[in-house]
């Protein structure tokens, strides 16, 4: 008899064919191995969770019809044994505050590394009592307001990187109790919101503690408030009293703004560049003139970008040329498949398009969904 746990069941819900190929696909490895399912939408979604018992659902937010958060919050009150982990390509505070509010287990935003995604799904299911997030472009006062505004009944777990560690405790969205070391309740709640950063993990706690905390829920967020703004007042003055005062002498010529002007463009576009060449299995990305001149490039040592350039330039014509023969209309992106990996053609804007060379193990969908979220900004940064 096979003396092995069973697999764990992840659900991945997305209306991108791409993503949820790419993700069942490459999820899977020695350190993770589930038993993934996929859906198309919400609605699938919620009819897989109907008749097979999923530990972990992985959702999009923007689909058509029931939307991710809209998802979430039925699996919360239909399935309160499954996690749900939130992700997006359109990453906005009010989703991040509204996936946190209503359980989500972590906020992903695409396109993401798929290491990062399965340690989030490995911790998910190691911890199915929690519902685990991080504290990071959002205040814990938020999510705290979000606690009461939401009327729950849970428990906030808070650790910080240095290992501080505190909990508040809400009834129905009253802040009844706070621990933090041996403070009083009350002077616990105050101190844990002076916490930066760290770790987040709303607890479903069945039997809450006794209140201890009398103050009305509004008046005790004031008073946290008030104390947090004078303590952030308190170190900005110790950061300005202690910042030496450096004489810069500044020549305002034309030339001068303009090498600056150009430096920070270039800069600006390999940054954009380097998000495509980070993705694990991307060794070079070219931002190419239709004419064939290389305008920006980064790329492994021993490449010729300038060569690549040129060659890729007949490739992307000649797609274009075919769609127009075809009457498919303009062209979004092409790739060709070569043994040793991948080369993918997007235009960017009328006057250029991005070459993207790649190892046959590079994740497809991802360097899609880069493509994606970042031609846009790639011609605004060049200007073409």
């Amino acid at each position: 008899m096979d003396s092995k746990e069973p697999l764990k069941k992840v659900l991945i819900v997305d209306d991108e064919e791409d993503m949820i190929w790419s993700l069942q696909k490459s999820l899977n490895n020695e350190n993770l191995q589930v038993d993934i399912t996929i859906a198309s939408s919400g609605e699938d979604a919620l009819k897989v969770l109907a008749v097979k018992p999923i530990d972990l659902v992985v959702t999009d937010i923007k689909m058509p019809g029931i939307s991710g958060i809209d998802l979430l919050m039925r699996i919360r009150n239909r399935y309160p044994n499954t996690g749900v982990v939130v992700m997006t390509a359109f990453p906005s505070p009010e989703h991040k505050n509204e996936a946190l509010a209503h359980g989500s287990l972590h906020y992903l935003e695409k396109p993401f590394d798929i290491n990062e995604l399965r340690r989030v799904i490995k911790e998910a299911l190691a911890h199915d009592d929690l519902f685990k997030g991080t504290v990071s472009g959002i205040e814990l006062s938020d999510i705290i307001q979000i606690n009461c505004l939401s009327k729950s009944s849970t428990t906030l777990r808070v650790k910080t990187s240095s290992g501080r560690e505190g909990r508040v405790y809400f009834n129905s969205g009253a802040i009844i109790h706070a621990e933090c070391g041996s403070l009083a309740p009350e002077e616990a709640f105050y101190d844990i919101l002076t916490f930066k950063g760290g770790m987040i993990e709303c607890i479903s706690t069945k039997a809450l503690p006794k209140r201890t905390i009398e103050k009305d829920t509004e008046a005790l967020l004031l008073e946290g408030m008030a104390r947090l703004d004078e303590l952030k007042a308190i170190e900005q003055d110790k950061k300005a009293l202690g910042t030496p005062k450096v004489e810069m002498k500044v020549q305002n010529t034309d030339q001068d703004g303009d090498n600056k002007n150009e430096e920070e463009i270039m800069n600006g576009l390999k940054n954009l560049l380097a998000e495509f060449t980070n993705l694990p299995g991307v060794n070079t990305a070219c931002l190419v003139g239709r004419d064939g001149f290389l305008l920006d490039s980064i790329a492994i040592a021993g490449t010729d970008s300038e060569m690549i350039g040129a060659i890729a330039s007949s490739g992307f014509g000649a797609s274009e040329s075919m769609g127009n023969q075809l009457q498919k209309g303009g062209l979004t992106m092409t790739m060709i498949e070569y043994e040793q990996g991948p080369v993918m053609l997007a235009p960017i804007g009328r006057e250029a398009f991005l070459v993207v060379v790649a190892d046959k193990e590079a994740n497809l969908g991802m360097i899609r969904l880069k493509i994606k979220k970042h031609a846009g900004e790639i011609e605004k940064t060049a200007s073409i």
